[in-house]
């Protein structure tokens, strides 16, 4: 694949899920804030991440990997943000009566919330299969060995939640 059809392809995924991007290009050089950029025109490119001027990785990719890396990354980013919106956070009572002094008051530093990993990596096994199966087998996967390492704790299993994706044409 040639760098303009890994960008056709991307253009086309992110058009299944209802995110259009017509402009949609790969990055060409670094940003320098850790968004991977792409060098090379094809069939093989560099993935490269740079971070605050300093290259941290750099992988020799196909077009077809490349398309597979990019849009894990692209759904993950909308798995977490969704994740994020649906979160809520529970605050003590004293709190409650702080904020009536005070209103703002430590907001965002005490209390808990409902977070959990595995409600936004259901969320993008799910964009992905919808993508691909294969990509969301592949996805599946890779989190089952990452959550072998680092389990889920108590609080994240009692947490977990089915997002709603229907505004990406997923079920």
């Amino acid at each position: 694949m040639r760098l303009e059809e890994v960008e056709r392809e991307i253009r086309a995924a992110l058009a299944r899920i209802n995110r259009p991007d017509p402009g949609y290009v790969l990055d060409l050089q670094p940003r320098g804030d850790g968004t991977p950029h792409v060098e090379g025109q094809g069939p093989f490119f560099d993935l490269v991440v740079d971070d605050g001027g300093a290259e941290r990785t750099r992988e020799t990719l196909d077009g077809h990997e490349l398309l597979y890396r990019v849009l894990r990354r692209e759904t993950r980013l909308i798995a977490m943000r969704i994740e994020r919106e649906t979160r809520r956070v529970q605050v003590p009572g004293w709190l409650v009566m702080v904020r009536r002094w005070w209103p703002g008051a430590l907001d965002g530093i005490v209390g808990t919330d409902d977070y959990a990993r595995s409600t936004w990596i259901d969320a993008h096994v799910r964009l992905m299969s919808h993508l691909r199966q294969d990509y969301g087998a592949r996805v599946h996967n890779e989190n089952d060995a990452l959550l072998r390492r680092f389990p889920l704790t108590a609080a994240e299993r009692r947490n977990h939640r089915k997002l709603d994706l229907s505004r990406f044409g997923v079920r």
